[in-house]
């Protein structure tokens, strides 16, 4: 899904079997509920069709947990289609597809030292500290919020880098060309 899909909460027209229905991003304020559904999926290797329909299989009540989440789905008919498990695991993938972030399968970064007192409060308080109000955040669909950290984090990383070139500058230039070279970062 493109950036402009995650920004503005859209949802993907779908047709399940004869029912026309939306798949929903996942709210970050709903992310606690998705993940406990979403766990058998997400703990999967990848993301094929055959794969999805054996977790279809084994945790059907999950799926359907899913599917009344993040889809339009009426539920008389997901029971009434029930025993029609391809349809299912077509339907979990496009689900997949829609709420990419949250499945993404991501290389961990190693790090030096792991922090163990970090939490999602040190997520929402970097957005609230880069501009975004906190119930703006809980309404966020789920990709736009790590779009959002992302695109934070590269300011952030940005900001700093220009504080240390201008403590180098300031440190190595003499007093004249410092006093050029704040003066060229004015507007």
């Amino acid at each position: 899904m493109n950036d402009f899909f995650l920004l503005n909460n859209e949802s993907l027209p779908y047709m399940f079997i004869d029912q026309n229905i939306e798949i929903k991003q996942i709210q970050v304020k709903n992310l606690n509920q998705f993940a406990f559904y979403a766990e058998p999926i997400k703990e999967l290797d990848g993301y094929s069709i055959e794969m999805i329909g054996m977790v279809v299989d084994e945790h059907i009540v999950k799926i359907m947990g899913l599917c009344s989440l993040v889809t339009t789905l009426d539920p008389d008919t997901f029971t009434t289609n029930i025993q029609n498990q391809d349809e299912i695991a077509d339907l979990v993938f496009k689900i997949i597809h829609v709420n990419e972030a949250y499945f993404k399968k991501e290389k961990k970064k190693q790090r030096k030292k792991k922090d163990d007192n970090q939490s999602w409060f040190d997520s929402f308080q970097f957005l609230v500290s880069a501009g975004h109000r906190p119930d703006d955040i809980l309404n966020m669909p789920y990709g736009a919020f790590v779009e959002y950290i992302k695109s934070a984090q590269r300011r952030d990383s940005q900001r700093l880098k220009s504080i240390a070139i201008a403590t180098r500058t300031a440190y190595h230039a003499k007093q004249n060309d410092f006093e050029k070279f704040v003066s060229g970062l004015d507007y």
